[in-house]
């Protein structure tokens, strides 16, 4: 059992800093409080052999504030003040340091506590590292932790905080799944478990910035004399402790962002089809290349619009199946480079799997261990450790070793990896199976300094025991060194790299990434919802899941269906698979296709089409996350919605609907076999709320804030969709486009000219763009008057122009009034400054200043200009 010796015998410093409240005692322990905002503490404690965390995770580079302390000696109790701080904030010493936040409620002369640390024993440290304590409100939502099973509520659940590589896993049960996010939020409910009013006080996130294996106990873990807590366990190393306060989840999740980074603003090709390759990438009969070359003309045979294609691991095997990250079979792939122009030609960009793990039998494996680049074992003469990944089981390939990344001569062989591919032509880079699962906390890295003060962090640059640093900083320096490659290559374009895992550091360099390798089942479909809403509260925000299974048998068609349904409406939409398929003309048998089931291809051309007519919006939502850390997905209960006491209940908040977009379009799903009409929760933003929902697909029902509704239709060809009043979604061509007719966006990463359908290609310029507005409807009591603002530019550039176009609309009776401007307009789009105004169906209302019109799926589009643009 973990011996724990809480941190006690503290007094004040007898010199305080002037940006801080220290506290020391005899045993060489300090304790210290900052706050960076009013709204950021900011809580270290180091002591002999618990150092701080050695991360590059934060990035704040402002000085904390300037503190107050009020020092009541007697009663070991300090009072904390900084400007602006609207909360009150003291600290205790008396036994171990209780950290205690109230603040007022409206409507209420008491002040109620928001945030306590755990009387007794809020920090206590063992031989390694530190538990930390802090009060648990039982009748709080908890959400984040980044990628977790479900349902979406972590409260009485426990977790470990490390990455694995869990292949198949139960999208309910299994932990832990990929990433390391020790990020917690706790929200606020407006009536306890028993139904009695709770004060709507403020949202609390925890992020504790270390890499080190932790685990999380959320309420799960009862010990009676010591009130009911919360117990983040770090394995290694002192603590550095951020907490974060904000009016609502988006606040918090924002300042989480300031703190640590904004998500990257990923290329528009990839908010589109993302296919895979590894069924083909495998084949030696016929060759993969051939296989693979056929990619684009089986889409445009099929009708089907595709971004881009990944490419398996495939490439790298050898004659003796060994997968040699880097290294080419020559035999599969007689010609690399002209199978990527191929793909170019085609408007499809190419994204290769890379592994972090060398084989034995790899031809530089010997050349990295004399060079220093892979981890030893202190305890066997500093011999590299040698260990098993997927491609190493059985069946497989041999043993190998893990490239040390925080090796100079590891960073340096990745990167020129990289550069190799680069030269190749492929667009970005796919970094896979990079857990770094190495199962002693005692095994070394060289962690050798990088030269750059915000990568860098506190590192020693000696020999460092994988457990304080963690493993999964070389995640982090392995996404880094994929990134810094591409931008070399190609700075002029956005870099893009996917990662499968991830440390909170990474999302500064990996632009995407998914949830693994799930399991083919309606119940890994139903869970992967709230994995997907978790991940994006905690800055994962280009997210999905691999759309079918990767795993496990085939999907019916019907689970096929569903799933590609619901994957349109997040961030990353991916058809990723590893299992046996039915024959296929090219001789494909290991991968979900499109077009795999006849009786049900239709349905999913259409519905992978509306995702390219979505573009724009999800583009939109893309620049969002970027410049704001908005998630393109939440909860019911996000933002406004919070007040609403039925988003909570157990049918709400362990259900599949959500937001795309906050208060724009409500998502709600088949996710039950044979499931073709529902019941749906329609959030009310206030007691007050007299907004209405359409119905998209049956948008004569008009249904009001704050109601069931009972029957909505979700037959085979669509699920249901409900737009709040209000909402603006801009929509394009259903085919990839061009964003430009001649310049970055036209060429790839080949050089090659993408070729248009003019052209004898598969792309369309994108010459339309349309706007489906959702106004008051003309019976409405109170019509309001609406914005909405979005971005449109290339898509492409690293440093991208950008048209920034606000649309303001009202409606009466008769008419509804739009009227758009462009605020920015460096980019110029290619559908000039015609803007075609799509009301829901059958609303014959006219458009105000149309100038022309033109039918639009049963429906008649109005044409409007754009001012300055």
């Amino acid at each position: 059992m973990l011996v724990e010796r809480p941190l006690t015998n503290l007094a004040p410093s007898a010199k305080q800093p002037a940006d801080a409240f220290v506290l020391n005692n005899e045993q060489g322990f300090e304790w210290s409080l900052r706050l960076l905002t009013p709204s950021i503490l900011k809580i270290n404690v180091t002591g002999p052999k618990h150092p701080l965390p050695q991360q590059s995770n934060v990035l704040w580079s402002q000085k904390p504030l300037a503190v107050q302390s009020k020092i009541d000696a007697a009663a070991k109790k300090a009072t904390i003040s900084v400007e602006g701080l609207r909360r009150d904030l003291t600290v205790q010493w008396d036994d171990t340091p209780i950290v205690e936040v109230h603040e007022s409620v409206e409507g209420s002369s008491e002040k109620v506590r928001v945030f306590g640390d755990t009387p007794h024993k809020s920090y206590c440290f063992s031989d390694k590292g530190f538990t930390r304590y802090t009060r648990f409100n039982n009748h709080n939502l908890h959400v984040g932790m980044g990628e977790k099973a479900a349902p979406l509520d972590l409260t009485h659940r426990s977790f470990s905080i490390t990455g694995s590589d869990a292949a198949s896993y139960d999208a309910y049960l299994s932990d832990p799944l990929y990433k390391h996010t020790p990020f917690l939020m706790s929200l606020p409910k407006p009536v306890d478990v028993d139904g009695n009013a709770q004060p709507m006080t403020s949202v609390v996130g925890i992020y504790s910035a270390s890499n080190s294996d932790a685990n999380w106990d959320v309420g799960r873990f009862i010990d009676e004399p010591w009130t009911m807590f919360k117990k983040y366990a770090q394995h290694w190393g002192g603590l550095e402790e951020y907490i974060f306060f904000g009016q609502h989840a988006q606040e918090v999740v924002s300042q989480f962002s300031d703190l640590v980074g904004r998500p990257l603003l990923v290329p528009r090709d990839w908010l589109g089809y993302l296919a895979s390759g590894m069924g083909l990438g495998e084949s030696d009969v016929p060759i993969a290349q051939e296989l693979l070359s056929g990619w684009p003309g089986m889409c445009k045979q099929n009708d089907i619009p595709c971004s881009a294609i990944h490419l398996s691991s495939g490439y790298t095997v050898d004659d003796e199946g060994n997968r040699l990250v880097f290294t080419m079979n020559k035999k599969r792939y007689p010609d690399f480079a002209e199978m990527v122009k191929t793909f170019h030609k085609a408007g499809i960009r190419v994204t290769p799997n890379i592994k972090p793990y060398v084989l034995q039998a790899h031809p530089d494996y010997q050349k990295l261990y004399e060079a220093g680049a892979l981890f030893t074992d202190p305890n066997s003469g500093n011999k590299p450790v040698v260990t098993r990944i997927w491609s190493s089981l059985p069946g497989f390939n041999a043993l190998g070793s893990w490239v040390d990344l925080t090796s100079k001569a590891g960073r340096d062989w990745w990167r020129r990896g990289v550069l190799e591919l680069c030269e190749l032509g492929v667009d970005s880079v796919w970094n896979d199976n990079n857990e770094f699962l190495l199962f002693d906390d005692a095994f070394e890295c060289k962690n050798e300094l990088i030269g750059d003060a915000k990568t860098d962090g506190n590192r020693t640059g000696k020999p460092t025991p994988i457990g304080l640093l963690g493993r999964m900083t070389n995640t982090e320096l392995m996404a880094r060194e994929s990134h810094d490659a591409l931008v070399s290559h190609h700075p002029d374009r956005r870099p893009f790299v996917l990662t499968r895992s991830a440390n909170v550091g990474t999302q500064k360099w990996a632009a995407s990434t998914w949830s693994g390798d799930n399991r083919t089942s309606w119940h890994n479909l139903r869970g992967s919802i709230a994995m997907n809403l978790n991940a994006q509260m905690s800055l994962l925000q280009s997210y999905g899941n691999d759309i079918g299974g990767f795993a496990g048998p085939l999907p019916s068609p019907e689970l096929f269906v569903r799933w590609i349904q619901s994957g349109i409406t997040q961030p990353r939409f991916c058809i990723h698979s590893f299992k046996p398929c039915k024959e296929d003309p090219l001789g494909v048998k290991l991968n979900n296709l499109p077009w795999m089931y006849p009786e049900v291809v239709d349905i999913i051309r259409a519905t992978i089409k509306r995702r390219y007519e979505l573009l724009p919006f999800i583009n939109n939502l893309n620049w969002r996350s970027h410049v704001a850390a908005e998630p393109m997905n939440t909860w019911l209960g996000w933002g406004e919605f919070a007040s609403d006491p039925e988003v909570y209940k157990k049918e709400v908040l362990e259900g599949f609907d959500y937001w795309i977009g906050h208060g724009q379009l409500l998502s709600a799903g088949a996710y039950h076999e044979g499931e073709h009409s529902r019941r749906v929760y329609l959030p009310a933003a206030g007691k007050d709320d007299t907004k209405v929902y359409y119905d998209t697909n049956a948008p004569f029902h008009i249904h009001s804030a704050g109601k069931w509704v009972e029957n909505v239709s979700t037959p085979l060809s669509h699920f249901a969709l409900f737009a709040r009043e209000g909402t603006a979604v801009p929509v394009g061509l259903p085919k990839v486009t061009l964003t430009q007719a001649d310049g970055i966006a036209t060429l790839t990463g080949s050089g090659t000219k993408i070729l248009t359908e003019q052209e004898g290609g598969q792309v369309v310029h994108d010459e339309w763009r349309g706007v489906e507005l959702f106004p008051a409807p003309a019976d409405a009591a109170k019509a309001g008057t609406y914005e909405y603002t979005w971005i449109e530019d290339d898509g492409v550039s690293a440093k991208p122009a950008v048209a920034e176009i606000k649309l303001e609309f009202s409606s009466s009776k008769d008419e509804v009034t739009v009227k758009a401007t462009a605020h920015k307009n460096d980019f110029k789009p290619l559908w000039g400054n015609t803007l075609w105004i799509i009301l829901p169906r059958p609303d014959t209302r006219r458009v105000q200043g149309a100038t022309k019109t033109m039918p639009y799926k049963g429906q008649t589009a109005y044409a409007i200009t754009v001012a300055g643009l």
